[in-house]
Order: structure tokens, then C-alpha cells, then sequence
């Protein structure tokens, strides 16, 4: 997870970082021309501004100039966005626990050994792909 970063959107400015993540580096002009007609939306030149600074001030994007056209991308993948928001979930309502979260999603009632061996099974798989 990077430093800095922010996880967090709201449901507007997801559709603009989905789109980036999709298609990579884009202008506002296609940005623009994506969320008002191909998601059917009507806003207006600076909301969708308001949107990407939003989500530059969060560090989830960056921007290049070439001339007179600035072009944006997201500054991290879907996947690292998606760890880092499990990240900040897990420390800012389970005091970083996994415990704490494995016993609230069971509602305090523990895991079954089927489970247990899942989520083992899981933990190892991961382990080892980062290891080769």
C-alpha cells in the first residue's frame, strides 16, 4: 500500500477512476464524452473537473501535459486501490485485527474447520505466487 493515498471515492468519482483503469491515460475530453454519453450523465465541464482534482488531491490520479493537452491516468492499479481500501477497512474499524474482522463476518461465532482450511489454503496460495 502506498503512502499518501487516500482509499477512498465516492460513487462519481469511481466511474471516472473504472474508466482510467480500463482504458488508460485519457483527456478530458474523452473523459468528459465517456460519463455524458456512454453513462448517460449530464454534468457539466466543471464537475467533472471537480472530480478529477478530487481524485489527483487523493493521489489516486496524475496528470502529463503534452502541449496544450493534459492527459490522466491512475496513479495505482484497481487491485493495489482495492488492497489499500481493505487495508484502511481492516485498521480503521478493527483496530487492524484480522481476528476482530473474521469474528465479526462469522457474527462472533468462530469459523468451521472448512473455512479455517479455505482461508489457510488461500493465505499459502498468495504466500507462495509472492514468493517466485
Amino acid at each position: 500500500m502506498r503512502k499518501n493515498i487516500i482509499y477512498e471515492m465516492t460513487q462519481s468519482e469511481s466511474l471516472v477512476m473504472h474508466y482510467l483503469w480500463r482504458e488508460g491515460a485519457k483527456s478530458f475530453v474523452e473523459i468528459m464524452t465517456y460519463l455524458n454519453e456512454e453513462q448517460g450523465r449530464d454534468w457539466k465541464k466543471q464537475t467533472v473537473n471537480t472530480f478529477i482534482k478530487r481524485l489527483t488531491d487523493k493521489g489516486l490520479v496524475t496528470a502529463d501535459e503534452t502541449g496544450k493537452n493534459r492527459v490522466y491516468y491512475a496513479a495505482v492499479t484497481n487491485t493495489e486501490y482495492e488492497q489499500g481500501k481493505a487495508v484502511k477497512i481492516l485498521k480503521d474499524y478493527y483496530g487492524g485485527s484480522i481476528g476482530s474482522f473474521l469474528s465479526a463476518l462469522t457474527g462472533g461465532k468462530g469459523i468451521d474447520k472448512n473455512f479455517a482450511d479455505a482461508l489457510r489454503s488461500a493465505v499459502e496460495e498468495d504466500f507462495a505466487e509472492k514468493e517466485e
